[in-house]
């Protein structure tokens, strides 16, 4: 059975974006705007395609109200939309395939119109209602510097930056999975903020939003523990060092096949190293029915990095279908460093 138009508008709605006033649309594969919850309550942000695949597949779920959490949306309440019959996997190669331009799956709420007054001696008419506001977006969500100033009425765009950089940021409690420095659309108001970063002290603070702002907060750095491995490996090549540090790419427990994940990997050239370039390999291995299955994912080679300093690395993580054994799998992730001398001697 093929998904019913009432279960296609329900989730373009609910799952789906806005882009102008009263119109709702399935997004693109490859965004990151839709928020929904695993199985075990953790927060994710993903498509249309995401949303949908992890409510029926992994009992995941989300809300028709985001910011109240009612209205839950879960696989009963989208088979009850699709005229009762559960979505298969069909149905979601049909949003996949509907998903992206020019094949974008849209509709416009058209409002009823108001019934036409039984005419009576009375000649004062009966006033046409006034038609409802449209539906708020979002509280926040984090968007390109390149669409600042926002379009929508009552946002502006918020760049959070720390010193140093690559801290999480939480506003009003809720982790954003993004890391500074960033910028967020946000709706006008007072907001709570949060920055955590491991070996500083967390960094909270309120920012009044009635315009674009950008606004930097420094951390004080706490008395640093002994390092832990795996999280921290440190790889030696000549003369070259480097740290990488896993636990800043905010890795997801849930990749879906066919969806990019870009990791970003922080790499500091510790105050004993030498000017260097670096590149980053991320390795998955799979386990179980899987086992024997290794996919290697590569970050851009890095401009030259002084003593002393960082840089952050972005790896993109696009995982194929022959990942799985059936619908899901487990794969155990390894992180690679390499490093080359970026010192040229000059000759006499």
């Amino acid at each position: 059975m093929t998904l019913t138009e009432e279960c296609k508008r329900y989730i373009a709605k609910y799952l789906g974006e806005s882009p102008e006033a009263n119109k709702y649309c399935f997004t693109d594969t490859t965004a990151t705007t839709v928020q929904y919850w695993s199985v075990i309550d953790e927060e994710m942000w993903g498509s249309t395609l995401d949303a949908v695949t992890m409510i029926v597949k992994y009992e995941g779920y989300s809300y028709e109200d985001k910011v109240n959490k009612t209205g839950k949306i879960d696989a009963a309440k989208l088979a009850e939309k699709n005229g009762g019959a559960p979505l298969t996997d069909s149905d979601l190669e049909w949003i996949r395939n509907n998903s992206n331009a020019p094949n974008k799956f849209c509709y416009t709420e058209v409002a009823t119109p108001a019934p036409t007054p039984t005419p009576t001696p009375t000649p004062t008419p009966t006033p046409t209602p006034t038609p409802p506001p449209p539906t708020p977006g979002p509280v926040w969500e984090p968007i390109p510097k390149e669409e600042c100033p926002p379009k929508e009425l009552g946002y502006h765009c918020l760049t959070i930056v720390s010193d140093p950089p690559g801290a999480m940021i939480f506003i009003e409690d809720e982790d954003t999975y993004r890391l500074t420095p960033e910028t967020f659309k946000i709706r006008e108001g007072v907001y709570k903020i949060k920055l955590t970063k491991k070996g500083y002290a967390d960094y909270e603070t309120t920012v009044a939003v009635y315009g674009d702002r950008k606004v930097k907060y420094t951390l004080t750095k706490l008395t640093p523990a002994p390092p832990a491995p795996p999280i921290e490996i440190e790889v030696r090549k000549g003369e070259v060092k480097g740290y990488i540090d896993v636990g800043e790419s905010r890795i997801p427990r849930i990749i879906t096949v066919g969806s990019v994940y870009t990791f970003r990997i922080r790499v500091e050239n510790p105050t004993d190293g030498i000017r260097a370039t670096y590149q980053v390999k991320l390795t998955f291995k799979g386990t179980g029915d899987v086992e024997g299955n290794v996919y290697h994912f590569y970050s851009e080679k890095s401009e030259p990095v002084d003593p002393g300093n960082g840089i952050s690395l972005y790896v993109d993580v696009l995982m194929p279908s022959t990942a799985l054994a059936d619908t899901r799998a487990t794969y155990i992730l390894e992180a690679e460093l390499d490093g080359w001398s970026a010192v040229v001697e000059t000759g006499e």
